[in-house]
């Protein structure tokens, strides 16, 4: 799912010194994110295993004042991930505005039907399914 989001980037990004940089500044700032989470995360009294969003569970369990607000944040990031894969996905995939409706109108049943089966039984079924579509890519990409 990021290769959409990776391809409409490119107009955006002309020098390479600037992927480089990039790179650099998500890459600090992805691992202090995750050192955050991990710090949460050992710091909770349950097997994180068994909890469908165990940062969630984390967050309320340390600062249950601000549950709230991580529940936003948690809500804001789901919504601009699939707003912008969506939109990157149909600005590779469609050739005109009539195509562009048709899939999004696609896009959108799809998300109303599959809203119905609950996170964790989509994470458990995608994950799989996605997994192999990308060692496929990654495969076309080598050759």
């Amino acid at each position: 799912m990021l290769i959409p989001a990776l391809i409409s980037i490119k107009e955006y990004i002309k020098d390479n010194k600037n992927i480089k940089y990039i790179a650099i500044i998500v890459t600090i700032i992805t691992i202090i994110l995750l050192s955050i989470i991990y710090l949460f995360l050992i710091n909770i009294d349950v097997d994180i295993s068994e909890l469908e969003m165990p940062t969630v569970y984390a967050i309320n369990k340390i600062y249950p004042n601000i549950k709230d607000i991580y529940g936003l944040i948690i809500l804001i990031s789901i919504f601009t991930t699939a707003i912008s894969l969506g939109i990157s996905f149909l600005k590779n995939t469609s050739k005109n505005n009539k195509d562009y409706s048709k899939i999004t109108i696609v896009i959108c049943l799809t998300s109303v039907i599959f809203s119905k089966f609950g996170f964790s039984n989509l994470v458990s079924l995608l994950y799989p399914i996605l997994g192999f579509l990308g060692i496929i890519q990654i495969i076309q990409i080598l050759f």
